[in-house]
This record gives C-alpha cells, sequence and structure tokens, in this order.
C-alpha cells in the first residue's frame, strides 16, 4: 500500500472522471490495454479490491472512492504547479491557444472571423479543436471551451455568449415539392434527425419525429446538411447557423429548441493576456449573432 505508482493513480482518476476505461485512454494518450493492466497493478499494490466489474463497465468501491478523493487531491496541487510553470512564460500576447467546440460553432461561430482576428492578432496562434466530449481545462486539454451548458466546477470561469433558437431549414427544391403549412403542427415532411449521446429532444421535436418520416439518421452535422441542401428533407439548426448556410431556407415555424453556449476557461489561465485576447475577441464578435 506504501508502493502506489502516481501514474496509476492518474489511471484511476481518468476513468472515474471520464466514465470509462476507453474515454480514459484517450485522456492520457494511452490504449486500453495499458489502463486495464495498471488498475489490475493499483488493485495489487494496494491490497484491497477497487474496481467493481459490472455487465457493463465497472463501478467503484467504497475504498476506491477514498482513494480517489485523496488522489485527486495530490493531482490538483501536481496540475497548479504545471499551469504555474506554463503560464510562466505567457506574458506577452503571443503564442499558441487552444479553443475547443463543436463542428458547428467552429464552423459558423470562429471561421467567419479568422481574417480579422489574424489582422488584430498576428502573433497569437489559434488551434481549434473540434471535440464532442467535454474537454477538461484543469488538465490542460485546452485552454478556452465553447460549451453548450454551464458547468459547475469552481476552478472555472464561465459566461453565456448566446442562446440558440432552433429551426428547420430545407432547400428550396424540397419545399417547392412539400410546402409546409406554418399555421399547423409539422406533419407529413420528411426530416433529417442528428443523433448523438448527448443530445437531448425536447417534447416538440419528439413530436414533430412521431408526427413525421425520418428518412436519414447520422451523428455527423456535415452529412445532414449535405443531405439537406440535396433536397432529402428537413433539418434541425441553429438559426444563426442555419441563416449562413447558402442554399437552405428557413421554414417559419416557432422555433422548437433553445440552448445556451457558454465560454470557460480555467480562472488561473483566465488573466493570461493571449487567452484573454481570444475570449475577448470570441465575445464580442458572438454578440453579433444575437
Amino acid at each position: 500500500m506504501h508502493n502506489l505508482d502516481w501514474d496509476d493513480l492518474r489511471i484511476l482518476l481518468a476513468v472515474a472522471d471520464t466514465g470509462s476505461q476507453s474515454a480514459a485512454a484517450s485522456r492520457l494518450e494511452i490504449n486500453q490495454t495499458t489502463i486495464s493492466r495498471r488498475l489490475r497493478q493499483l488493485e495489487q499494490d494496494y491490497g484491497k479490491p477497487l474496481l467493481l466489474r459490472q455487465r457493463y463497465g465497472y463501478g467503484f468501491t467504497d475504498e476506491a472512492d477514498l482513494l480517489i478523493a485523496q488522489a485527486r487531491k495530490m493531482e490538483h496541487h501536481a496540475l497548479e504547479i504545471a499551469r504555474a510553470q506554463v503560464n510562466a512564460d505567457r506574458k506577452e500576447l503571443l503564442g499558441k491557444v487552444v479553443v475547443s467546440s463543436t463542428d458547428m460553432v467552429l464552423r459558423y461561430l470562429i471561421a467567419p472571423t479568422l481574417k480579422t482576428f489574424r489582422q488584430r492578432y498576428p502573433q497569437l496562434e489559434l488551434v481549434l479543436l473540434s471535440e464532442e466530449r467535454v474537454v477538461s481545462l484543469s488538465h490542460m486539454d485546452a485552454d478556452i471551451a465553447l460549451r453548450y451548458g454551464s458547468s459547475e466546477q469552481v476552478d472555472l470561469v464561465q459566461r453565456r455568449l448566446l442562446t440558440f433558437k432552433y429551426r428547420y431549414f430545407a432547400s428550396d427544391d424540397y419545399l417547392k415539392q412539400n410546402p409546409v403549412n406554418v399555421q399547423q403542427s409539422l406533419s407529413g415532411q420528411k426530416l433529417l434527425k442528428f443523433e448523438h449521446k448527448s443530445y437531448l429532444y425536447t417534447s416538440q421535436q419528439l413530436q414533430d419525429l412521431d408526427n413525421n418520416e425520418v428518412v436519414l439518421r447520422s451523428n455527423h452535422i456535415d452529412m445532414l446538411i449535405n443531405a439537406c441542401l440535396g433536397g432529402l428533407g428537413l433539418l434541425s439548426l441553429q438559426e444563426q447557423f442555419g441563416e449562413q448556410i447558402s442554399g437552405l431556407q428557413k421554414v417559419m415555424l416557432s422555433p422548437h429548441r433553445e440552448s445556451s453556449l457558454w465560454i470557460v476557461s480555467h480562472k488561473d489561465n483566465r488573466h493570461i493576456p493571449a487567452i484573454a485576447a481570444v475570449a475577448d475577441f470570441i465575445i464580442e464578435h458572438s454578440e453579433l449573432l444575437q
């Protein structure tokens, strides 16, 4: 028990935080076989069972929960030291800033501003990461995250950027052949359905799915947008983004969904000049979409 390896504790924490060995492997950039082997070694070194092997994945014993709590304190201090070391060289308005968000947000909120950003901050290098998962700002996976929904982490600084209203969009050809009566509930139409484990449908959307034919399902939004442009059916999109897509027409039914986008950074990083400049730039340009 006195010979616990910090690397093994980091693996235990990653599994606890991400919910699975595969996600932990992705975060730590090691393979899942190594995760399993190191967890078994940790159990052996600790001398007590830590994992509850269930039909679907793993749970943790009470002993593991205590060990995780202690390891988290160790990690917190280690990360504070690591951030201080990294930030010691980030006192000037230059260098690399990593921004993480979804494909849609990066494409339709960030991409249109890149030329202006480059002109304003020629010495800053943006790294844009398209991530569906919630990246860890504490672990320095990114400097800034643009997320749907706020966080309860006390070490994060966050601000609501804007609220999206979702409406249906379709190609002109589709609407000519399948006119939508905006005075009635949506029915008799063909729908393109975005499917992702983190996307929860509203009651209105579920009603629309019941009353119309789903002709294509995908977790790849570009695939669905292309299908929509090709006249395959109606697609639910953020109004502010759908209006930017040439070839799509907004269906003037009432919005069937709302979702807020938040800008988030770690409290230790928010006042780093380069990170602050990027965050303020994003906030400034997001206001144009309100």
